[in-house]
Order: C-alpha cells, then structure tokens, then sequence
C-alpha cells in the first residue's frame, strides 16, 4: 500500500520491488515491462482501478508469483487512460502456471462491492484475504 507515486514508471518499480526482492523475478523483468509499455503502450490497465502489470516469461522470471500494489492516489499510464489505483504484478515461469491468480483478478474485478473492499483496504491483510478467498472461487 502507497500513498502516492510520481508516474507510471515509479508504480511499475514499487509493483515490482517485493518480487524482485523476494527473487521471483530480476530487475531484467522490470526492464521489460518499461521496453514493451513504451514500445505498445498501456495495454495491461484493463478498466478503470487496474492495471495487470506483466511482460514475458523470457525476461528474467525465476517463479511464478503476483504481487498486488494499492495506491491511495491515482495514477494514468498515459494522459487520456482510467485512473489505476490497483496494480497487480503478474510473474508466470511459464504460460499455465498463473491462471488460478488471473481467476482471482477476474473474480475481483467483476465485483464492484469487492474493488471497493480493495480500494478501502486499511491493511495488506485484507487485500491478501480477499484475493485468496477469490482464488478458491471457480
């Protein structure tokens, strides 16, 4: 949980800081998510609160893992885009491994009263409590 960031760049550091530190991934996959954002654009901020942050599974992945980032204040991964609050870190080791986590997101997402849970969150229990009562849901 943040109270702020500068830009987009600084929400993709600090959505990618714990798995870098906990050697999910390296800083090569960090790289990556900035290369394939200015080169394509945006296209993980999937509605308005979200952004799906992830890049390929080439770039430096040791392990499958996601890690969930709440922002306080908004921020736009480019001026005319929703405003994300949630960022949700996506590192698969390999194209299967992930989908019970992309369930959970989904399930989440779909729900309004369950963002606003998010988005209310005063603690990072809670938000782990909700996405992992959403990873059992099928």
């Amino acid at each position: 949980m943040r109270d702020r960031v500068q830009d987009w760049k600084e929400a993709v550091h600090i959505a990618c800081e714990p798995l870098i530190e906990q050697n999910y991934c390296t800083t090569a996959y960090e790289d990556a998510i900035y290369e394939i954002t200015e080169k394509l654009g945006p296209y993980y901020v999937l509605c308005e609160n979200l952004a799906l942050i992830h890049a390929s599974n080439q770039s430096g992945v040791n392990d499958t893992q996601m890690a969930v980032t709440v922002l306080k204040e908004p921020v736009k991964f480019k001026p005319d885009g929703y405003d994300v609050r949630v960022l949700v870190t996506l590192v698969a080791k390999d194209s299967e491994s992930h989908m019970e986590g992309i369930q959970a997101v989904s399930n989440i997402f779909s729900d309004e009263k369950k963002v606003q849970k998010i988005l209310d969150a005063t603690c990072p229990k809670e938000i782990f409590d909700l996405f992992i009562s959403n990873a059992c849901e099928k």
